[in-house]
């Protein structure tokens, strides 16, 4: 009991003595006021909460200093200062003084299972870490078993805080200490330890738990959250970083309810302790084979960098710096801490849409700046010379950029056109060799088959390949003559078939001329058979009148001859002297028939003639009147046409024996026809049954034709088969190195491209500036071309920058490689307040930079596997940007 309360008083007495120094750096009107931007010297006395920095102060402040461990004197700057309830105020650290290397037995939040051996003061219980290291637990007595949880850890001493049995956690840590006493076992629970498949480290729904699931395709989603089914209650995980059904995910517990809990995500696909030792180890002969580890020669090893140095732990010159050759080697582990706290913090600066200018001038990592920057896309970069006040000065600088804006596109535009023919020469190249290496593993797969059979003996004989190929070459030649038979057959069919075809065409027009033929024959005997028939009923009228004359002479009675128009009014009285007109239609049909007996007889006149002849030889008393008629009872009258009509008779009796055998002449035509007629048609339907005939047999021919070069073709591919197996056999010697790796293909494609495809796509950037300057005198031209190259040469990578103010420029990121080199640089970033990430050799401060990877800046393999890290961070968390809002991203750590 003494023992421990000494040791109390001797780590009271040391955190005294720390105060003491504190006090130190504070003047006497500092200690009681605290004002934000103030600087002070301090030693940090303890770890607190996420193990960040506490120093403690007189006037009750308690100071938290991040990114410090116990026993670092740091000279520090105040900025936000809290005086609620607890007194305290947050800093950060402008400069190390003095690193701490404190061996300490535990960190704050470790879950330790312990026993308490002794009781302390204010109910407090004692147990012993080790020799020099007490652990205090309030509320507490001897002999109580207890989970408690690190709160504070001081030089000596730590304080802790007894978890309930809600907030225990059950999972037990691989990491586990024993004392020598064997009294106290300890369990410390790692942040990310490995999970097994469908098992969660932390299995209980409890306040601050973080659990390790699988996300179940088959959960719901209500409005921002997934709603997962755990241990009998329901969990509301809300939704970000990209995250979906299916995925593994890290959750830490929010809310707990009665039924249910409320959890927000930390990682996707969280990695286990052994796949990140796995990760690391990797990492660190990666690095090791770049030559990262070679520094600088001992003497130009600058004070600050001897923490990334390695230590000697054995021998005489135990704890100094390790020399071999002449220069320092650097610590790897370090740096790959280094490198992995820079790059997350790179890809913060992504997300936000920050830009990055890439500074280094060196011949060993000039062309990677300007490389990765490119690549970046929202990248610049200087890789030639750093002009003073390059940043600082920059409304000059703009007034040169803007001089060689012009040129510059031009290139871009030249140099796009000349990527773009080049990547689809690629890709055509790339398809055909795929094409040839799938070909060649056919082959190859086809070969394997006929070895097989080669030694399965199939093949008993050497020659009964030779016999087989000669017996379907004879197939094939009986093939070939039954194909020119049934060809032969085919084409004499065929010339049968057009001269029947034309013979028909023949008949068809013969027989279209007879029916032609027989249509005009009834329609002349339709007319003749209608004349014959007007004119015996003109001959009966004819009979008639001259019967009347006949009889007008025997009885002695006169007959006179009247005109039409006398007649006509002598027809009003109705006289029984008078003779009366036929009707109009037969007077019409007399007309035309004493028409056609004056066209017969050409030597008598026309019935015109003979008519007005007739008239004006009559005399006048031929002339009746009504008066004479009316005295004379014997007397007759009649029209002068029915008496003229009465000479023609014997003619219409001539025209009527003429029209009778007209009409047995047409009728024996018609029966000539028809016979004809009846002739062609038998034999036109025998020329369609002798095409019939044709036509199936030519359909025979064609299937036997068809079946036959089936036949043939199938010979004639067993013969090719044939052929290709007796190449192949020859040719499988050579054809084994055909299908070779795809890495081998690439390195081929590019080794064609750089030999035949680069040369012709080459353009010289010199024809750029002889267009610009083509109305210039040599000499100007040559002095203005000599300017524009060198202003390119400085300010090429920072003409995008020209959009950009003096106020967005202090926004950017700078990744400088060799701060030897770049001295300017880092001043211009420092006075501007840029934030800067540093590849730091062992003659470089690293307290210059915001970020340090210490590296060889001068080997090229070291420069570019750092460099390659940081753009692939970089363009993952642009693409991430592109994805989730810019405003989710701000708060959330890749």
């Amino acid at each position: 009991m003494n023992t421990n309360i000494k040791k109390q008083k001797k780590s009271n007495e040391n955190s005294i003595q720390l105060k003491a120094q504190n006090t130190k750096s504070l003047n006497s009107s500092e200690s009681n006021l605290l004002k934000p931007g103030s600087q002070m010297t301090l030693k940090v006395q303890a770890l607190g909460f996420k193990n960040v920095g506490l120093a403690e102060l007189p006037n009750g402040y308690t100071i938290v200093i991040p990114n410090t461990t116990l026993g670092d004197s740091v000279r520090i700057q105040i900025e936000k200062i809290w005086s609620d309830k607890q007194k305290y105020a947050t800093a950060k650290v402008l400069e190390f003084l003095k690193r701490g290397q404190p061996d300490l037995v535990t960190r704050v939040g470790d879950v330790l299972d312990v026993t308490i051996e002794k009781s302390g003061p204010k109910g407090s219980g004692l147990v012993q870490l080790s020799k020099n290291f007490t652990l205090i637990i309030p509320k507490t007595k001897a002999g109580d078993k207890v989970r408690v949880k690190i709160n504070r850890v001081k030089t000596d001493y730590a304080f802790a805080k007894v978890m309930k049995e809600k907030e225990s956690v059950m999972s037990s840590s691989k990491n586990n200490m024993t004392q020598q006493n064997g009294s106290v076992k300890l369990s410390l629970q790692s942040e990310f330890s490995s999970y097994l498949e469908g098992k969660n480290l932390n299995e209980t729904l409890e306040l601050g738990n973080k659990l390790c699931i699988k996300l179940p395709e088959t959960a719901k989603i209500y409005s921002n959250y997934f709603v997962v089914k755990l241990k009998g209650s329901i969990v509301f995980i809300k939704m970000g970083l990209g995250v979906e059904l299916g995925d593994l995910v890290k959750i830490k517990i929010t809310k707990v309810g009665s039924t249910f809990a409320v959890a927000k995500l930390l990682k996707v696909s969280p990695l286990s302790k052994t796949q990140k030792q796995l990760i690391a180890k990797k990492r660190v002969q990666k690095m090791v084979q770049t030559g990262l580890h070679f520094g600088e020669k001992a003497i130009k090893c600058h004070a600050n960098m001897r923490q990334f140095v390695w230590i000697k732990q054995k021998g005489q010159n135990k704890n100094r710096l390790l020399i071999k050759r002449g220069r320092h080697l650097i610590n790897v582990l370090k740096t790959r801490r280094c490198l992995v706290k820079a790059l997350k913090q790179l890809a913060k600066y992504a997300a936000k849409g920050k830009t990055f200018l890439f500074v280094g001038t060196k011949k060993s990592a000039s062309s990677l700046i300007a490389r990765t920057a490119m690549l970046s896309k929202t990248s610049f970069f200087v890789n030639t010379r750093w002009l003073g006040g390059m940043l600082t000065n920059w409304k000059t600088i703009l007034k040169s950029i803007s001089q060689i804006q012009p040129i510059l596109k031009e290139k871009q535009r030249i140099i796009k056109s000349i990527l773009e023919r080049r990547n689809l020469i690629k890709r055509r190249l790339i398809n055909k060799v795929n094409l040839l290496r799938k070909k060649s593993q056919k082959l190859m797969a086809t070969g394997k088959l006929l070895m097989k059979k080669i030694k399965n003996s199939v093949f008993e004989n050497k020659n009964q390949l030779i016999n087989r190929s000669q017996k379907l070459i004879l197939k094939k030649e009986q093939l070939v003559e039954r194909n020119q038979l049934l060809i032969k057959k085919y084409t004499e069919l065929s010339i049968k078939q057009q001269q029947l075809i034309q013979q028909s065409h023949q008949i068809q027009t013969k027989g279209n001329a007879l029916i032609q033929n027989k249509q005009s024959l009834l329609k002349q005997l339709k007319k003749n058979q209608q004349k014959l028939k007007d004119f015996k009923q003109l001959f009966v009228i004819g009979q008639e009148l001259n019967a009347l004359k006949n009889s007008s002479l025997n009885q002695g009675k006169t007959l006179w001859t009247v005109s039409y128009g006398q007649l006509t009014k002598f027809s009003k009285q109705n006289p029984s002297w008078l003779v009366p007109n036929p009707s109009k239609e037969i007077l019409n049909q007399i007309i035309n028939a004493m028409k056609t007996a004056s066209f017969e007889d050409k030597s008598s006149l026309t019935l015109s003639n003979q008519l007005t002849a007739s008239i004006s030889n009559r005399p006048k008393s031929d002339v009746v009147t009504s008066e004479q008629t009316e005295k004379s009872s014997k007397t007759i009258v009649l029209s002068k046409l029915l008496s003229k009509f009465t000479s023609f008779l014997p003619f219409i009796k001539v025209y009527i024996q003429t029209l009778v055998e007209r009409i047995q002449n047409i009728k024996t035509m018609l029966t000539n026809t028809n016979e004809n007629l009846l002739s062609l048609q038998t034999l036109k339907e025998k020329y369609e049954k002798l095409n019939n005939e044709i036509n199936a047999e030519l359909g025979l021919i064609k299937t036997k034709l068809m079946s036959e070069q089936k036949n043939l073709n199938r010979s004639l591919t067993k013969l090719k088969k044939l052929a290709s197996e007796q190449r192949l056999l020859k040719f499988l010697p050579i054809l084994r190195y055909l299908p070779t790796p795809r890495n081998k293909m690439s390195e081929t494609i590019q080794i064609l491209m750089k030999k035949f495809v680069d040369p012709k796509l080459s353009y010289s950037m010199d024809n750029i500036y002889d267009q610009k300057l083509k109305f210039t005198s040599k000499k100007m031209a040559a002095a203005r071309k000599q300017k524009w190259q060198r202003l390119e040469k400085y300010f090429g990578g920072v003409t995008k920058m020209a959009k950009m103010k003096k106020k967005q420029i202090s926004n950017n990121v700078a990744i400088i490689v060799g701060q030897q080199e770049e001295m300017n640089a880092v001043r211009e970033c420092k006075k501007l307040g840029i934030k800067m990430f540093t590849i730091v050799d062992t003659n470089c401060n690293p307290r210059l930079s915001d970020h340090v990877i210490p590296a060889n800046d001068d080997s090229r393999n070291s420069v570019k596997y750092i460099l390659g890290e940081m753009l692939t961070y970089i363009r993952l968390a642009q693409k991430l940007r592109k994805k989730v809002g810019s405003r989710k991203l701000a708060n959330y750590s890749v």
